[in-house]
């Protein structure tokens, strides 16, 4: 009896798995690599969702992923699908390959099949069903509608808000900080002054712009009391560092002058972050703009100063400091000055 059973129960189980991966979409196992390979045999673009373990949303997006027939097929049709967690090798391998900041999961991608971007975005709960999936992969696919059109536009003058603000947006996330930069600077001057505090614009300043020259973002700095009784001191602190920061980090800094970084420091300084912290953060950036300006002696003595603070100095730091000082000046007077944190490198 038991072995006329067993047959018929690894039969059902079967048809049952077959059944359930039939349902919603089919993401390919393996690897990104195998998923593009695939792409290019089936002459289809590649739609990668980007999730994160312990994300709700993403959890919810799963369902509707494994269990919805119509999203199922409608992707199925148009895409080879894959799935990539955000923090895995493969999920950091692939953001830096293609410079994208995930600002919140799931990050919905999509790819033609030789690996270039046709549209990305955040989604959340609200886009999670058929209508608004459809739409997305439609977008995708349509050269008039997808990302990879929008940088046209803008050059060609479409500028209402609504776009300029997705299409900053949408920079950010793959870290086009000029492209970002002009969307907003066009953007900020449609704005009339009094708007600028506007809720609208707080969420621009905490969401889209990556530029502390931005004038949204200047007003801020300049009332920065009306903003923490409007919108909470540690709302305003956050948004206001990440927007110091990225400007910080971004390419163009290096062509920052030793005033540009003071008035950064400066801005982080009256909302009360520490000397320190606020040394650290510019140091590199400072000694550059000191070594560029040709006064070598100055950048020393901001290295001198800084590591006299600090307690040990790590021998590859060490090595590090020697190698940067010695590749930009000669200035022996400057370059002895740190004899003293050379010697940890030895």
């Amino acid at each position: 009896m038991f072995k006329r059973i067993l047959p018929l129960l690894l039969l059902l189980c079967f048809f049952t798995e077959s059944n359930a991966q039939t349902k919603g979409i089919h993401f390919v196992k393996g690897s990104l690599k195998a998923a593009f390979e695939l792409a290019k045999k089936q002459n289809k673009p590649v739609f990668v969702e980007i999730y994160a373990i312990g994300c709700p949303h993403c959890e919810n997006f799963k369902k509707t992923f494994d269990n919805n027939q119509v999203v199922g097929d409608y992707f199925d049709k148009r895409f080879v699908s894959y799935q990539v967690e955000v923090n895995s090798e493969e999920g950091r391998a692939f953001r830096k390959k293609h410079n994208i900041y995930v600002l919140s999961t799931p990050m919905m991608s999509f790819w033609d099949k030789d690996e270039n971007l046709l549209h990305i975005q955040v989604s959340g709960d609200e886009q999670n069903n058929e209508a608004s999936l459809k739409d997305m992969a439609d977008r995708a696919i349509d050269p008039a509608k997808q990302f990879a059109s929008w940088k046209n536009y803008f050059a060609q003058g479409v500028h209402d808000d609504n776009f300029l603000i997705e299409y900053g947006y949408t920079c950010r996330m793959i870290c086009d900080t000029l492209q970002n930069i002009a969307a907003m600077n066009v953007y900020a001057q449609k704005q009339k002054a009094s708007n600028f505090n506007s809720p609208s614009n707080f969420v621009v300043i905490q969401k889209v712009i990556m530029d502390d020259d931005n004038l949204i973002f200047k007003n801020m700095m300049e009332n920065l009391d009306s903003f923490y009784a409007k919108y909470g001191k540690k709302e305003v602190i956050t948004a206001a560092e990440n927007v110091i920061m990225f400007s910080l980090y971004s390419g163009r800094a290096k062509d920052f002058s030793v005033a540009k970084l003071e008035e950064m420091k400066n801005n982080l300084k009256k909302m009360g972050v520490p000397e320190q912290a606020v040394g650290a953060r510019f140091l590199l950036a400072e000694t550059k703009a000191y070594f560029k300006e040709g006064n070598a002696e100055k950048a020393t003595d901001l290295i001198d100063r800084f590591y006299k603070g600090v307690k040990v100095i790590d021998k590859k730091d060490a090595q590090f400091i020697e190698k940067y000082v010695r590749e930009n000046t000669r200035d022996e007077k400057s370059i002895n000055k740190l004899n003293w944190i050379f010697k940890n490198g030895k």
